[in-house]
């Protein structure tokens, strides 16, 4: 009976947001309107969409279930994320606007040449697969401990879901859900599940262990294993198709920066909230043979209403994020790729990435490993030419350096990941990272003739 209370809570939101979905889509009249919500979104817009998109299945099952099975140092999870929002917003945020572009792939293509920005287009799209294949994961693992259904049938229903949702209203729709979903994120996550499961195992806390509770590292997370965790997240913060798509949305560059500004403040409330919801879930329920599990199980404990709010707040986060990574991918699939501006390009660029995702999933079957994969490819491929190229003018950077930097650093990552026994295959960005600089340094334009 709880749990058909808890689902019917559940449903509600969902049919909430379909509704909002389908009512926004009348505002998507051209591409603009689709894909960037005719560049209308002031800072707290902005704000709202970015922090709704970025606390994904990463900053929740995750990085929740690390810290349940790991200790405290796998905040870094969230915490790197907070920061790289941070610094994008005082540093890069208002670049982005000013490039007036659609996509990332296009201000690469604009910094370097038509390569690159295929070169780029291809990577992203790898990415958004498997960052969409994440989040369908994720929010499996939400729906698992409430329904008696198979794992593969759910994916199926979410992957469906996702598709639909976006398919219907693209930037608009994503965006103002996204206010939704970040007001009942904020709500049930920090202000409801926080406080109520941290008070409850507020007396078994103490019983921890030290190294549990021990940060920034512990025996389970060292050095390296933190330095790699911190960069993969930090750095697709600083450089993010999804965020960008965003920021292009803005009103002005005064309002991108300071929007991305406050998304990484609230990014960082977030990250301490799902902190003290995982290990509040340590001492309610230890012992759990899947740690990703933990957030959700913790949560169902509570009234059947509150854990049915609760778990809406966490499905938001991933349908937030889902959207927003398939629009994105539909876009450039339509802009850079196909070099079409058009909607219904977009629409089926987005089915076909929603199928690629569902299949990634069904595949991998390890939501920690996917989250791996697409990081660190992402990190190590694309995000050092993007950065060296913002500062073209101090770095003289080239397109040959770019593509290579690309190049390299992707299949470095890839190659790491796969064929190096664990742990050290968790440390893949940071060998990828360094070798992608090192064609950036080495094909520069000449000073003197740049100047």
């Amino acid at each position: 009976m709880d749990n058909t209370i808890i689902l019917g809570v559940i449903i509600s939101y969902i049919s909430l947001l379909i509704v909002i979905g389908i009512y926004t889509s009348k505002k998507a009249k051209n591409s603009t309107s689709f894909f960037l919500a005719d560049r209308s979104l002031n800072k707290y817009f902005i704000g709202a969409t970015i922090t709704a998109t970025t606390v994904g299945g990463s900053a929740t099952i995750v990085a929740g279930g690390r810290i349940y099975a790991n200790g405290l140092p796998a905040i870094w999870y969230d915490l790197a994320g907070a920061f790289g929002l941070i610094v994008l917003g005082l540093f890069i945020a208002n670049k982005v606007r000013k490039t007036g572009l659609f996509t990332l792939p296009d201000i690469s293509g604009k910094i370097y040449d038509e390569k690159v920005r295929l070169a780029s287009s291809i990577l992203i799209i790898i990415t958004e697969i498997a960052w969409v294949s994440l989040l369908i994961q994720a929010a499996s693992l939400v729906l698992e401990v409430i329904l008696p259904l198979e794992y593969e049938i759910l994916l199926f229903a979410i992957t469906a879901a996702f598709i639909i949702y976006t398919i219907i209203g693209g930037q608009y729709a994503v965006v103002y859900t996204d206010i939704i979903q970040f007001l009942v994120m904020l709500i049930g996550v920090v202000f409801i599940a926080t406080p109520i499961l941290f008070l409850d195992a507020q007396s078994g806390i103490s019983q921890l262990s030290m190294n549990t509770l021990s940060f920034p590292i512990n025996s389970n997370i060292g050095i390296l294993a933190a330095g790699s965790i911190f960069f993969m997240m930090f750095m697709p913060h600083i450089v993010g198709p999804d965020i960008y798509s965003k920021i292009l949305s803005a009103r002005n560059e005064e309002e991108a920066r300071k929007g991305t500004i406050i998304s990484g403040v609230f990014k960082l409330i977030f990250a301490i909230a799902i902190a003290l919801i995982a290990i509040s879930a340590l001492v309610l329920h230890p012992g759990l043979a899947n740690p990703y599990i933990a957030i959700p199980t913790a949560v169902v404990s509570l009234s059947p209403i509150l854990a049915g709010f609760i778990l809406a707040a966490f499905l938001s986060v991933m349908i937030s994020s889902a959207d927003s990574c398939l629009l994105s991918a539909g876009t450039i699939i339509s802009v850079d790729l196909l070099k079409n501006k058009n909607i219904n390009i977009s629409r089926i660029g987005i089915l076909l990435i929603g199928i690629f995702a569902l299949i990634l999933a069904l595949y991998l079957k390890d939501v920690l490993k996917t989250l791996e994969l697409a990081y660190t490819i992402f990190t190590a491929g694309l995000t050092m030419p993007i950065l060296f190229g913002f500062y073209k003018k101090k770095t003289h950077v080239t397109s040959k350096g770019a593509l290579w930097s690309l190049i390299l650093g992707g299949i470095i990552s890839i190659l790491w990941l796969n064929f190096m026994s664990d742990p050290y295959s968790e440390y893949a960005v940071l060998p990828g990272l360094f070798v992608s600089i090192i064609p950036l340094l080495i094909f520069r334009e000449n000073k003197s003739i740049s100047e």
